[in-house]
């Protein structure tokens, strides 16, 4: 396929694992594998019960409607207790692991003892089928499908019209504070629905979420090249280990220029005799590393053969190995025995969704201080776009829209003035921090910086082997939950005014 890495938005660097195929892409981490939960592990988890939606908030004409998927973990629930609220997103299906040990929202769960409380997850409409009207089963073959109700706006209100179905049903009032919690997209999601509804939702928890919209987000690719040069907090990165990745992609793009290189190349990192012929299957192929490079996916304690960015530097800064290319030639096979291309037996929806609202393509040009090759623009990653029959110029309009209507890094509430009671947690290896809110926009929005942290690494279950950053932020993202909970949390009508960022 021509345009695969266009639909990337990335997040595992899964272009750098053999040939070329259909994959689907998503924002967040790839999960861990846990195979069907059957028997006794599916025992251990609350089921799936559902909750009726209109299939369109915003037309009273519609009467369609649709059954959402959510978990309840009402263990340690005495009915005057907080309600918390895990948002779903744009991964896989939900389970009700979810609310029990969950990967975006953790620090709910480590909480319900001590505050009695109550915790839904919600599946986000589209992602995850566990009923085929959330989830139009004719959109995988057809690009053109209607997906109008897919939108972050509609996913708000379904949140909010969750929240008053959940308070008839349990008999909550104005003593039970909701607080919602979500990292990356759903991290989003969680700060823009107390925004967007604060009459229902008291306080969020946002964490490692791009509420910036951007049509080129350059920044991913330096703030990956950054990310190499950390070396405290257990991440042992280093400026040479960065300077000899991007040696090594240097080498190798010169290889790139002549036929007898590009054969040279392709017997180097594995590739059968021609696969690197054409610039799209490059682009495709090597345009984030001719390797698995994580960072947003780095994970200190992780185990396999150069997985995380200590184990990659220790290899690329090993002179024994030979010249920069040919390590970064041995690092792609040592990694081939534990990486694994992305399931593609869901639909690619959440490309959809960076179309008519975020971009966020992630390139990589010449002059940038990106690692890899310069050979990914926002015209070979949106090209997908125009299978829905959207062009460039229309993914700007909308990507302004976007931040007009949500605030940028200034997040409004709905007076459009600055709102409240959201913190934004955000970690330093984690290149979609680069679009978060990083500097506090109010005292009612603080933000917490985790030097050294991947991706929402704090919103994991608790493990020995956490960074001493991580555990440090879990504590401070529960204090600051403690104190919205004992505040008034209501709209700062006199707060400053929306000032978009461009």
């Amino acid at each position: 396929m021509a345009r695969l890495l266009g639909a990337a938005l990335l997040l595992l660097a899964a272009t750098s694992v053999a040939a070329a195929g259909p994959r689907r892409w998503i924002m967040d981490n790839l999960p861990p594998a846990r195979g069907s939960l059957l028997g006794a592990q599916a025992a251990a988890f609350p089921a799936a019960r559902f909750a009726t939606q209109p299939q369109d908030h915003f037309d009273d004409a519609n009467k369609h409607t649709w059954q959402q998927a959510y978990f309840v973990n009402d263990t340690f629930w005495d009915g005057k207790g907080p309600i918390f609220l895990c948002v779903g997103g744009e991964g896989p299906p939900m389970d009700g692991s979810a609310v029990v040990e969950s990967l975006h929202c953790n620090v709910a769960v480590e909480m319900l003892r001590e505050k009695k409380a109550l915790m839904f997850a919600l599946e986000h409409r589209y992602y995850g089928c566990h009923n085929m009207s959330a989830c139009p089963v004719d959109s995988f073959s057809e690009p053109k499908a209607d997906l109008k109700y897919l939108s972050s706006h509609q996913a708000i209100e379904d949140v909010a019209n969750f929240v008053r179905q959940m308070n008839k049903a349990y008999g909550a009032d104005a003593a039970n504070q909701w607080v919602t919690f979500g990292g990356s997209y759903p991290g989003m999601l969680a700060g823009w629905s107390r925004l967007a509804h604060p009459e229902l939702i008291h306080a969020a928890v946002a964490s490692s979420a791009p509420v910036h919209a951007k049509l080129d987000m350059f920044e991913y690719m330096d703030a990956v090249a950054h990310s190499y040069t950390v070396s405290d907090n257990q991440v042992g990165g280093s400026v040479a280990c960065r300077d000899a990745i991007t040696r090594g992609h240097g080498m190798l793009a010169h290889l790139l220029t002549s036929s007898e290189g590009v054969a040279q190349a392709e017997t180097a990192l594995g590739f059968s005799k021609g696969e690197l012929a054409t610039k799209v299957n490059q682009q495709n192929m090597l345009g984030q590393g001719a390797a698995y490079f994580p960072s947003q996916g780095n994970d200190p304690a992780c185990t396999a053969p150069a997985c995380n960015i200590a184990k990659i530097c220790s290899h690329m800064t090993n002179i024994s190995i030979g010249d920069e290319f040919q390590r970064l030639a041995a690092l792609k096979h040592i990694q081939g025995a534990f990486l694994q291309q992305l399931d593609d037996s869901q639909p690619n929806f959440w490309f959809y969704q960076t179309c008519t609202q975020f971009g966020f393509y992630q390139t990589c040009s010449p002059g940038s201080k990106c690692m890899f090759l310069p050979i990914i623009d926002v015209k070979f990653m949106a090209a997908q776009c125009e299978d829905y029959g959207i062009t460039i110029p229309d993914i700007e309009k909308n990507i302004e829209a976007t931040n007009k209507h949500y605030g940028g890094l200034t997040p409004v509430g709905p007076s459009g003035t600055l709102g409240s009671c959201v913190v934004w947690p955000n970690g330093e290896v984690d290149p979609w921090a680069t679009l978060s809110v990083l500097e506090s926009p109010g005292a009612e929005q603080p933000v917490i910086w985790v030097e050294g942290a991947s991706h929402h690494a704090w919103t994991h279950p608790s493990a020995a082997t956490d960074q001493a950053s991580v555990v440090d932020a879990r504590s401070r993202i529960r204090r600051q939950v403690d104190d919205f909970l004992g505040q008034e949390c209501s709209e700062q009508v006199n707060a400053i005014p929306l000032q978009v960022v461009v």
